[in-house]
């Protein structure tokens, strides 16, 4: 697409999500009960409902589409999964030992772990670390398969359809850099709500959260390029929204939460580092020409 065309998309996707949000805000007052999952769903998937009306009526928007499941897509969606649900335990795991905060659910041992709560598929109760690990993993790609239904509503539109035209008329760089700030602004209604950040809403809206998705952008596009295709992103998006929320928002701090949010944000960085060092491999550079839109 053209970068006109590009720019086009990017303003009806804005004001389509934007327009869900804030009516959804208008008739709740705020998206923290059972009663917005209906707005939020839908505000998900308006991006691929424009994406789709622009694949319909503007041809070169189906160039380089990914969307198909690929081959590489199965181990990449173990790697999909497993980095944000190690990252909310690691994260845990640090707050426990500064004395920040309490695992919550967990109680950790040299043998193994009680869990005390919370919806794990193997079950609760005194674990050895065999099972705990197994237990951890099974739920956490349950999860992760099972929020597909919203995640795909804003995957297929990122990674799928809009990641290959912006790299390609503005650079992988700055291209995937403009692409997680606009997923970013896309949510901004509901984070200057309070929705992401209660306790900071404004400093999370303009700062922390541009800046974690904008590295989160570059570990999707990393996986999208990788297996030539969006679901290993749709599955890490939905692995976060689940498994890795679930866990870090029941760690009893004993600090304020803006540790929280600034250790998450470090640790953002540092897997969008690692992301923009792999994307340089020859093996991505390869893939990314083979992909990218004519």
């Amino acid at each position: 697409m053209s970068l006109r065309a590009i720019i086009i998309y990017c303003l009806l996707a804005l004001a389509a999500s934007w327009g869900i949000q804030y009516s959804g805000l208008a008739v709740l007052g705020a998206f923290d009960g059972p009663e917005a999952a209906p707005w939020l769903l839908a505000s998900m998937w308006s991006p691929t409902i424009v994406a789709l009306g622009f694949l319909v009526f503007h041809r070169p928007a189906r160039r380089g589409l990914l969307w198909k499941p690929t081959l590489p897509s199965l181990p990449l969606a173990l790697v999909a999964i497993g980095v944000p649900t190690l990252t909310a335990f690691g994260l845990v795991a640090v707050f426990e030992a500064l004395g920040w905060g309490d695992a919550g659910w967990f109680d950790f041992a040299v043998n193994g772990v009680t869990i005390t709560g919370g919806p794990w598929k193997l079950g609760e109760g005194s674990q050895n670390w065999p099972l705990f690990v197994a237990n951890m993993a099974v739920t956490g790609i349950w999860f992760a398969v099972l929020n597909l239904q919203a995640a795909v509503g804003e995957e297929f539109a990122w990674r799928g359809f809009l990641q290959g035209h912006m790299t390609g008329r503005l650079g992988r760089t700055v291209g995937l850099t403009c692409l997680g700030l606009f997923w970013s602004y896309w949510h901004l209604p509901s984070l200057l709500a309070g929705y992401n950040f209660p306790d900071h809403p404004v400093l999370g809206a303009l700062v922390l959260f541009p800046v974690t998705l904008v590295a989160m952008t570059f570990f999707y596009g990393w996986l999208t390029l990788r297996a030539r295709s969006f679901w290993p992103a749709a599955l890490a998006h939905g692995a976060t929204n689940s498994i890795q929320i679930g866990v870090i928002s029941n760690l009893k701090l004993t600090v304020p939460s803006l540790y929280l949010d600034l250790a998450g944000l470090v640790v953002s960085i540092l897997i969008g580092l690692l992301a923009w060092w792999a994307l340089s491999r020859r093996q991505v550079r390869a893939a990314e020409r083979q992909t990218a839109p004519a």
